[in-house]
């Protein structure tokens, strides 16, 4: 089996917390730190994470830099492809650029369209391509794109990116087909979310076959989250335990196949994180049993997160992208921690 590689979710809501965090992940050997690209979120406000990996990426000699996931909704492809290139520069060729459909919460509220679910998956689609086709366009060698949504005309960028062709392109998508199609077509990786061993077994089985459809399948690279807590008291378990049931409470398809469906909505079309839905979340997430954490979520000691890293390992998981149930007070000793789990992968 391949080498399982791991990534900090750094979410991390205040910039220099981001940036302690992003280096001291490198010091605890993970492969990447992957920043969320958000102007709100349910569980406070986000940094900028052109700005943070930017910012990491000149205290830090070998970590990989992604955003996670940038959306297609607020920044023209042609900004996001001089915003990738201009950080694989500055850290020498280790830029990753994650990006998905969007979320409304940082849509609705200022003032943007907010898409029917088809139209902003082809949105991704034709932003994937427009922003490959620029990183491999030189003045000599312009570009044209006519698409329903993105229209080129003798477009290039004159800054080149440091990797060639060019940096990896992962398309996060939770499970709709088309979505997981695109990340097969087009991407050089899926960046998945949440998932049970079953269900990531399928969701990756469609994004290969997509892949393989395009006679593109050979390098595909794939990455799952893992929700993981290293509580040292009672108290510090069950706000982790609340935490976990929070996060999965908006992920509904996760929570069906586990036989549990409750009347909440998708994360991806919550429109407001005001107070009063955070509230909302953490009533439903009452409803969630233990089992269901315990299944999909490691809390406990170093030997619990082994566990669910080999089931992941044997479902075809790639890469582990680690979210701290405990942060960020307890960034600094999970990822110490997990430095331990990290060794024994390499």
């Amino acid at each position: 089996m391949a080498r399982t590689s791991f990534g900090y979710v750094n979410t991390a809501v205040d910039p220099l917390s981001a940036l302690e965090f992003g280096v001291h992940a490198e010091k605890c050997y993970f492969d990447i730190v992957w920043v969320p690209d958000h102007l709100a979120d349910v569980d406070g406000d986000r940094v900028d994470p052109w700005t943070i990996l930017a910012a990491i990426s000149t205290q830090t000699r070998r970590i990989k830099l992604a955003s996670s996931v940038t959306d297609t909704q607020r920044i023209h492809p042609a900004k996001t492809a001089q915003m990738v290139t201009c950080l694989d520069v500055i850290s020498r060729g280790r830029a990753i650029l994650g990006i998905g459909a969007g979320e409304a919460m940082n849509i609705v509220p200022f003032g943007l369209p907010w898409e029917a679910p088809s139209l902003r998956v082809e949105r991704l689609a034709e932003a994937v391509q427009v922003i490959r086709a620029l990183w491999l366009s030189a003045r000599d060698k312009p570009v044209r794109f006519n698409g329903q949504f993105y229209k080129l005309e003798n477009a290039f960028l004159t800054q080149m990116p440091k990797q060639r062709p060019t940096p990896p392109i992962y398309v996060g998508v939770f499970a709709s087909k088309r979505g997981l199609e695109v990340a097969g077509r087009y991407g050089d990786g899926w960046h998945s979310w949440l998932n049970t061993p079953d269900l990531f077994r399928k969701r990756w089985t469609m994004v290969k076959q997509a892949a393989e459809a395009a006679g593109r399948s050979a390098q595909l690279h794939n990455t799952s989250h893992l929700m993981v807590a290293f509580p040292r008291n009672s108290e510090e378990k069950k706000n982790a335990m609340i935490a976990g049931k929070a996060t999965l409470i908006m992920e509904k398809a996760l929570l069906k196949s586990l036989g549990h469906a409750p009347e909440t909505t998708d994360y991806q079309n919550l429109v407001t994180c005001s107070q009063e839905q955070v509230n909302i979340i953490l009533h439903a997430a009452e409803t969630v049993p233990d089992e269901i954490i315990y299944r999909t979520a490691a809390i406990g000691e170093i030997e619990d997160a082994k566990v669910r890293i080999e089931e992941l390992r044997r479902a075809g998981v790639k890469h582990i992208a680690v979210l701290d149930l405990l942060a960020p007070r307890g960034v600094r000793r999970t990822l110490t921690l997990f430095r331990k789990i990290i060794r024994d992968y390499e």
